[in-house]
């Protein structure tokens, strides 16, 4: 049987990031009814307040192999269908004389096994490219770290979500989530005071930190580790290449050219509120003693400025200081909790929002018991 769109199920995604709008696009491109709802502007959450790295998951090599692989395909994915959205700058690792001493070795290994390219750079080579360094560095490994331009992802993503039949409405907050027979339906959105009923056969909840919050709505329960995370902003492009510490991921420790600018950070504080304070003073102050380590003239470049922002992390049943949370994602089926087709997905990451989705909506599928295969990795974006 030949389904057109208006025979297929109407959806509703509630969150405009970028994983909100990477279901969006998975949802329209196997020809779903679908509405995006973001109570502000698209991206002006959480994927506006990051670093903008298209991980090659070098960095969670260790920690996380698995995830990391999943980088790197993704990173690939990406910058496929979005090359005018990436930039491939390249990564490099850096190893101080304060590092520990066996993570090179382990890092190699890593990356090895998550079958991320990499390959050692003579130092001299390294600072004779990078004028900002501190002189003293003992290792120095490349990656294929890339950068994505988040305002430019969201503008193709919303041009073509709507060229394939998809809505999108901004500055409409969700107030309320209507149920029948145990069955999500509905929802109420409130713009300028005005309200409005949209209908609907199911409802994918990607409101990254606020999720929690949206579930609430419909006495759901979605347990987050929210951590906060900041920056700075330095005028001007002090480095060519992501650079990032080669030990455990932690504070203070990447370097990220972007634009007319370089940033530098980010610090994660466990947090409980979604609304993402300005950064402090003693932030400020940590970012850059952090900074110095790795480029010792940073305090002579006045001009900068900061910026803050929520990363909505899966809990873990228990914290272990010593390693940094997960970045992996999850999808939360609440019909566990007697809800039918209401899905919520949160965690991962920038680099694999085209992956969450597609779990996310693959999911969504099987409950409708439809058999349509996801597209959104080869096809390439509207021009």
């Amino acid at each position: 049987m030949i389904r057109t769109q208006k025979d297929m199920p109407k959806i509703l995604v509630i969150g405009g990031g970028a994983t909100g709008c990477g279901v969006a696009r998975d949802l329209v491109l196997r020809g779903y009814q679908t509405t995006l709802i973001e109570s502000g502007n698209l991206g002006s959450g959480t994927s506006s307040r990051s670093h903008g790295m298209l991980q090659s998951g070098a960095r969670y090599a260790v920690t996380e192999t698995s995830f990391a692989a999943e980088c790197y395909k993704e990173r690939n994915i990406i910058s496929s269908i979005f090359p005018k959205a990436v930039k491939l700058i390249g990564g490099l690792f850096i190893s101080l004389p304060n590092d520990p001493e066996d993570y090179p070795e382990k890092f190699l290994n890593c990356c090895q096994i998550a079958k991320i390219p990499i390959e050692e750079i003579p130092i001299k080579e390294v600072l004779e490219s990078e004028k900002e360094l501190n002189k003293n560095i003992l290792r120095a490994f490349h990656v294929p770290d890339a950068i994505i331009h988040p305002p430019k992802l969201f503008e193709l993503l919303a041009k073509e979500i709507r060229s394939y039949g998809g809505k999108i409405l901004t500055n409409h907050e969700v107030i309320s989530i209507k149920t029948n027979n145990n069955t999500a339906n509905a929802i109420v959105v409130a713009n300028n005071g005005i309200k409005s009923h949209i209908e609907c056969d199911g409802i994918i909840n990607a409101a990254g930190p606020w999720s929690s919050k949206v579930a609430k709505l419909i006495n759901q329960n979605v347990e987050l580790q929210l951590t906060r995370g900041c920056g700075i902003f330095f005028s001007g492009q002090l480095v060519n290449k992501a650079i990032n510490r080669c030990r455990i991921p932690n504070n203070n420790d990447i370097m990220c050219p972007s634009e007319k600018e370089s940033l530098w950070g980010t610090t994660s504080n466990v947090v409980y509120d979604p609304e993402s304070p300005k950064t402090t003073p003693d932030e400020i102050e940590e970012l850059l003693s952090g900074a110095e380590e790795l480029f010792p003239n940073i305090r002579n470049y006045k001009n900068f400025r900061t910026w803050s922002g929520i990363r909505p992390l899966i809990k873990p049943k228990k914290i272990n200081k010593s390693i940094p949370l997960s970045r992996a994602h999850r999808v939360i089926d609440h019909e566990a909790e007697g809800l039918k087709n209401f899905l919520t997905i949160c965690g991962g990451a920038l680099t694999t929002h085209r992956l969450m989705a597609e779990d996310v909506v693959d999911k969504l599928s099987n409950k409708f018991g439809l058999d349509i295969k996801c597209t959104s990795h080869v096809t390439p974006l509207l021009k």
